[in-house]
């Protein structure tokens, strides 16, 4: 059995994410790491796993910038083709690239990228940046980050529990009494990291990150704090070549 073979979402959990609470925080990030940093853009913009094609409409439209969607999702491709948003179904993890990409964005999509244990979960996250990296020589990446009281423990323990099939079972009951513990991913599983973690992957691997951008603290509930969560946020990084 390959351990560093990804799981994937089934389609009622793929049709959660059709919406763009974040994407204007995104735009903000990406906007800030290229256009306000005199780092022009040429050639393609690849946003992997874009979904409906939210960020892509707002890049295309805003910025007048080249962008083709990447998705497994049939349905959200199709959508994006009616937007008149290029898009193709592609697993970011296998994929090969193009010639024509110059930047490939990854918004919220590394967490989702897991595989059987945390070893293999981290190597699957670290080969799918390098994979895009090679052609595009540019990587921006929105990630979810959550710092611990204990460091680097809560995501850890989150990516214990979604990835199991006992442990899941639990918390898709707890979280009929307690809604905070709600999770789409329970039984696939989600690796989230602190900011130094997903640092520390990008800076192992060869990137350079030329550019972090600290999102704002989101709320955290009560009964989260259970899980030794001290803050949830979003993060942009901007990772270019070391040579």
């Amino acid at each position: 059995m390959n351990k560093s073979r990804q799981k994937t979402l089934a389609a009622n959990q793929l049709t959660e994410f059709y919406h763009n609470d974040f994407v204007v925080d995104q735009f903000r990030d990406f906007k800030a790491c290229f256009t306000e940093a005199n780092k022009p853009v040429t050639g393609v913009i690849i946003d992997i796993g874009g979904g409906v094609g939210y960020f892509a409409g707002a890049v295309k439209d805003n910025l007048g910038y080249n962008i083709r969607v990447i998705d497994m999702d049939p349905l959200s491709v199709e959508i994006c083709n009616k937007k008149g948003i290029d898009a193709a179904i592609g697993d970011c993890t296998t994929l090969r690239p193009k010639d024509d990409e110059t930047v490939a964005c990854f918004n919220l999509i590394l967490h989702h990228l897991v595989a059987d244990s945390e070893q293999a979960t981290k190597t699957l996250q670290a080969k799918t940046l390098l994979n895009w990296f090679g052609n595009s020589r540019r990587i921006f990446v929105n990630e979810y980050i959550y710092e611990s009281y204990i460091p680097n423990f809560s995501g850890w323990l989150i990516y214990k529990i979604t990835s199991s099939g006992v442990l899941s079972a639990i918390g898709k009951f707890i979280s009929r009494l307690i809604p905070s513990f709600r999770a789409n991913t329970f039984g696939t599983g989600v690796r989230f990291r602190s900011h130094n973690e997903w640092q520390l992957i990008f800076t192992d691997e060869g990137f350079h990150v030329t550019k972090s951008i600290v999102g704002i603290d989101e709320k955290v509930d009560f009964p989260l704090r259970m899980l030794l969560i001290k803050s949830i946020r979003r993060d942009s990084f901007l990772l270019e070549s070391t040579v």
